[in-house]
């Protein structure tokens, strides 16, 4: 499957199949969500907290502005 990605702006709009497509998926219980094929993550240890990143973006911003 190939990734596809925009911006924001870019969006293709909605049409009435993939509205009804989303909103099916929005309704559908957690339990019916089968998950079997993606692996529990158990080690948190190589993950930033909110402020970890609010600082490290702050600090690519910084940098990037002086290249």
């Amino acid at each position: 499957m190939a990734i596809v990605s925009y911006w924001e702006n870019e969006l293709p709009p909605m049409t009435p199949v993939r509205e009804a497509r989303l909103r099916a998926l929005a309704e559908l219980p957690d339990d019916d969500i089968d998950c079997s094929d993606i692996p529990e993550i158990t080690d948190f240890s190589g993950f930033m907290t909110v402020k970890e990143f609010e600082a490290y973006r702050a600090a690519k911003r910084r940098q990037a502005a002086t290249v």
